[in-house]
């Protein structure tokens, strides 16, 4: 804190200790490096004295609070230059700051040019406002360390990022190298593209340290490559995933909008899909609802046989399953539910 700018919670402090103890000078003072610097101050118009004639060095020896009444009868001080000088100090009370260790960095200290002493009340005051000093200091580092925590997951975030991305990248071209003579390609695509679902899931939980992601954003990918002219609307209150909803939910949303725009709506000019969802909490546990329906496209009906991707889908938004469909001359309705706790857990 040596150094730092002025700050209002500080001055107030300084402001308030002189009031009180009807001082013209009072001071919040740090000690530290073989100098004293003043975090506030109210009277003196500088920032920093010299240590050696400091009343406050004197005063972090103490144990909690130094008074001295007449600076001139006190054999410590009756010689000190800030006491001997013309209109020198007279009067001197300070109330320690100490760390959460006991160690003493300053004080709360109030000053005056004329003898004098102050009540109990005063006294206590003092001490309370040093107390009141130390949470302010002790918030501050809380904040900057926090800050600084931080500022280092992002850096760690971004190079996991980088290396989750080169891996899957990796993944996908020994796949496709791998899979280089299989004629069906529309599978080896299908693999691509689900490699790159996870990918996009990846990155929006990197973004929240790998413990959370939001819903809108892990719908966005999809409304991108799908839903050109607003062919996909999709609508509800954000919500944060749990990291494994958020890769079954990217997974499962880029198998229906896949299977939409290769058999459903989105294969029509005119289709169109509705995705909603809300959350229930008329039972004993909220539950997430996720709605999709398709209209506007061909004639669907129920597969006959079941692929990867049908697999995915009937997994639901958590893995567990909980899905309805119905295939409707209208195209494909799909209900997905899960109970909220199972969305959000890590």
């Amino acid at each position: 804190m040596l150094d730092t700018p002025r700050e209002q919670d500080f001055d107030e402090i300084a402001e308030l200790a002189s009031r009180i103890c009807e001082t013209p000078i009072a001071v919040v003072n740090l000690v530290g490096n073989g100098r004293q610097f003043f975090k506030a101050e109210v009277g003196l118009g500088v920032r920093e004295t010299p240590l050696d004639s400091s009343f406050c060095a004197r005063a972090i020896l103490e144990q909690d609070f130094m008074i001295i009444p007449d600076a001139t009868k006190d054999t410590r001080f009756d010689c000190n230059p800030l006491v001997t000088a013309e209109n020198g100090l007279r009067f001197y009370a300070g109330a320690l700051l100490k760390t959460a260790e006991g160690h003493p960095i300053g004080t709360v200290c109030v000053l005056d040019f004329k003898p004098r002493n102050l009540s109990d009340m005063q006294q206590t005051t003092l001490k309370v406002l040093a107390r009141q000093v130390m949470r302010q200091l002790e918030l501050r580092r809380t904040l900057r360390e926090r800050d600084e925590a931080q500022a280092q997951q992002a850096v760690l975030n971004a190079e996991i990022a980088h290396r989750m991305k080169n891996t899957l990248a990796m993944v996908q071209a020994i796949a496709t190298q791998t899979l280089k003579g299989v004629t069906e390609r529309d599978a080896v695509e299908a693999l691509a593209r689900r490699i790159a679902a996870l990918g996009s899931a990846h990155d929006q939980l990197l973004q929240q340290d790998w413990t959370a992601a939001s819903l809108e954003k892990v719908v966005r990918p999809m409304l991108l490559l799908h839903g050109d002219g607003g062919r996909i609307r999709a609508s509800g209150p954000d919500i944060d995933l749990g990291p494994k909803a958020t890769l079954s939910i990217s997974l499962l949303l880029h198998e229906l909008a896949t299977n939409a725009a290769k058999y459903g709506s989105l294969s029509a000019p005119e289709g169109k899909v509705e995705l909603s969802w809300t959350i229930d909490d008329t039972g004993e546990e909220p539950v997430l609802r996720m709605h999709w329906q398709e209209s506007g496209g061909p004639e669907v009906n129920e597969p006959s046989q079941r692929g990867f991707g049908s697999r995915l889908i009937q997994m639901g938004l958590i893995g567990k399953g909980g899905v309805t469909k119905r295939w409707l001359p209208s195209g494909l309705v799909a209900e997905f539910e899960a109970a909220m706790s199972g969305v959000k857990a890590l």
